[in-house]
């Protein structure tokens, strides 16, 4: 994660996720319209689990489910969620992606499919109890090069 060493993110309560004054620049517009920034933790069945400045909150995805596989929320991003007292909470926006981690589809369409945003380091790691399948290790590296791109 990228974190800043300014003083006002650092005092931010997301400054350990990756908060930072661009971010926070970016953020501006929906703050002002009551909305709470937080970083997607666990993306699953149309539902997130988001960390805010109060903790950790599940959220509804309806609002930011298109049909570009490419721009549904993921693990990483930068959400606008609504404040404590929705029910249910939605995220309402996501900010533009620095980087993400994208694969091939198994269907033979050739699209992509977000697997992390806004990832700064990557470690791949495999395995010694079976033999080194050096292959397996290529597509890990091919996946990482090309999403840094």
């Amino acid at each position: 994660m990228y974190l800043s060493s300014s003083p006002s993110s650092v005092s931010h309560p997301l400054a350990a996720y990756g908060w930072d004054e661009d971010l926070e620049a970016e953020f501006a517009s929906y703050a002002a319209q009551g909305l709470l920034p937080g970083r997607v933790v666990r993306v699953d069945r149309g539902q997130c689990d988001v960390v805010t400045a109060d903790g950790v909150v599940r959220a509804d995805t309806a609002f930011v489910t298109p049909h570009d596989p490419m721009r549904v929320i993921c693990t990483g991003d930068w959400a606008a969620v609504d404040p404590e007292g929705s029910s249910p909470r939605y995220v309402r926006a996501y900010l533009p992606r620095r980087t993400a981690f994208v694969r091939s589809t198994s269907s033979k369409r050739s699209e992509g499919q977000i697997l992390a945003a806004n990832v700064d380091h990557a470690i791949i790691a495999v395995s010694l109890a079976v033999e080194l399948d050096l292959g397996r290790i290529e597509r890990f590296l091919a996946l990482a090069w090309e999403s840094a791109e």
